[in-house]
């Protein structure tokens, strides 16, 4: 059986969201390391990328919780680390402005918006000389990705890393046959180029941003590459746990802020199953999406945030132990052990 892993968007707080689904997901049992084909956007493409070149589904947790060799305990340092990743690339009132107007023009193009009026061509170069895109450097993500994942060879086939060309606003899964070529870290820092927030990377002669601009999963690839089971772990969606209401007044930030992305997933997902295949989706609680907040790319306690995780997911995990996607990762992994 083919097995697909989609790893979806939702920045800093969705990649404590990963790092609790993954413990869970271990000690449940399945193999996720060894799918067929990984999906990842944004901060998806981060775990995705990771677990590819190496980390153990395990690894994740221990990070946020400071055991891990490439990680930061001191909660102090950690609060210093996500405050260099909002490093500002304006030095006054009106850098600021100029780069605002850059951003929410780059904004609307990755929504499709400016290939629709212009069929892709780019902006005049003084143009985008006068209102560049990206409030924030990416300079020492970009060290640390460079790093981290060493020499920038892709790691293996079927790991899809998805962005999304700034002019033409399609989606553009790097690593997939039909994709440019692109070095691993470079693509991954383009999945993350949240647009107007930080400037899109240039791969080859073209400019890529944040894939969660066209879907905060992408799914849909993971169905198109022949997979008969597909796990989706998409910290952007919710689903109703009976306890909190969407139209409590105290959820009505962080459900308006889904509305878009769980809607598209449920397109996706529904598309899949109609084809026959098994899909399993592991989203946060709604009584989760408290913690979660609107502000996913926030300071955050990492190791308790990674902890409820782990637990609201293994509850998840054992009411659904019987579906056939979950117990297909776990004889994988049962097999890997037999052979």
């Amino acid at each position: 059986m083919r097995l697909g892993l989609v790893l979806g968007g939702g920045g800093l707080v969705g990649l404590g969201y990963h790092a609790g689904v993954m413990k869970a997901l271990d000690e449940f049992g399945a193999d996720v390391g060894s799918s067929d084909v990984m999906v990842g956007t944004s901060a998806g493409s981060v775990i995705a990328s990771y677990l590819a070149s190496g980390w153990s589904a395990s690894d994740f947790y221990e990070y946020a919780h400071g055991r891990h060799p490439d990680s930061i305990s001191d909660e102090t340092e950690q609060r210093d680390e996500v405050r260099r990743i909002f490093t500002p690339l304006y030095s006054s009132h009106t850098e600021r402005l100029r780069r605002g107007i850059g951003g929410i023009f780059a904004l609307a193009s990755s929504r499709g918006y400016w290939n629709a009026a212009t069929r892709g061509r780019e902006p005049h170069k003084a143009l985008k000389k006068l209102f560049p895109a990206g409030m924030y450097s990416t300079g020492e993500t970009r060290e640390r990705l460079w790093n981290d994942l060493r020499t920038g060879e892709w790691p293996r086939e079927g790991l899809y890393i998805c962005a999304v060309d700034l002019f033409t606003g399609k989606l553009v899964p790097f690593g997939h046959p039909e994709a440019p070529e692109a070095p691993l870290p470079d693509a991954v820092l383009a999945s993350t180029a949240i647009p107007g927030v930080f400037p899109a990377v240039r791969i080859g002669d073209r400019l890529y941003v944040d894939g969660g601009a066209a879907s905060a999963t992408s799914l849909n690839l993971a169905t198109e590459d022949g997979c008969e089971a597909i796990l989706c772990i998409a910290p952007l969606g919710y689903k109703n746990d009976g306890v909190a209401s969407p139209r409590d007044p105290r959820m009505l930030g962080p459900v308006l802020m889904r509305s878009f992305f769980a809607r598209a997933l449920r397109k996706e997902v529904n598309a899949a199953r109609a084809q026959g295949i098994d899909v399993f989706v592991i989203r946060p609680w709604l009584t989760e999406l408290r913690d979660h907040g609107t502000n996913s790319m926030r300071h955050f306690d990492r190791a308790r945030f990674a902890e409820s995780t782990r637990v609201g997911t293994l509850r998840l995990l054992e009411e659904n132990a019987d579906h056939p996607t979950l117990r297909a990762f776990v004889a994988r992994k049962d097999a890997k052990k037999a052979g």
